[in-house]
């Protein structure tokens, strides 16, 4: 990523109408996106000092009590209302505008399958409540939600809500 296109995404997750100092100092979504965002382009290069800034932007997302890796691909305007205990893991892929709640782990089922993708994808537009667990290379459809508190480990198909444990999926047109 250059820093032309760095520059060019956290434009485009500033809040309409609002500064990036406003942003920065009195969104905490915002100000975790952007340390995510900072993070990851200077943990893409491969010099020491860009190792050092990256694990210091690092450091600060664990600080606020979440663990978004840099190895994840997160798309524009991404929401975090409440942004603690949040863990997003490796090879995790967010869509735009999405928005994701507090305790929501999005991650792998923990087997080794050679080649195959192990974490979840969550396409455009969706929402995930609350203490959700969305693991293993399941897809979650554009404009679907996850309720609160639930443990998703199947497909979730596109405008469906998918809730409880074992989860359950409803379509919502």
């Amino acid at each position: 990523m250059s820093l032309k296109r760095l520059i060019s995404v956290i434009k485009e997750d500033l809040q309409p109408k609002a500064s990036f100092i406003t942003s920065y100092f009195f969104s905490p979504s915002f100000n975790l996106l952007f340390k995510f965002r900072i993070g990851q382009y200077f943990y893409s290069r491969s010099d020491i000092l860009s190792s050092i800034i990256a694990k210091y932007y690092k450091n600060k997302i664990i600080r606020r009590g979440c663990d978004i890796s840099y190895g994840a691909s997160i798309g524009k305007r991404l929401k975090f209302p409440h942004p603690l205990g949040i863990v997003i893991g490796d090879g995790a892929v967010i869509g735009d505008d999405v928005t994701i709640y507090q305790n929501v782990t999005l991650g792998s089922h923990g087997k080794n399958n050679e080649g195959k993708k192990e974490y979840p994808e969550i396409k455009n537009f969706v929402k995930v409540y609350a203490g959700s667990t969305v693991i293993g290379s399941v897809v979650v459809g554009e404009s679907s939600i996850v309720g609160a508190m639930s443990l998703v480990n199947v497909n979730i198909p596109a405008d469906s809500i998918a809730y409880g444990i074992p989860v359950k999926v409803k379509n919502i047109i």
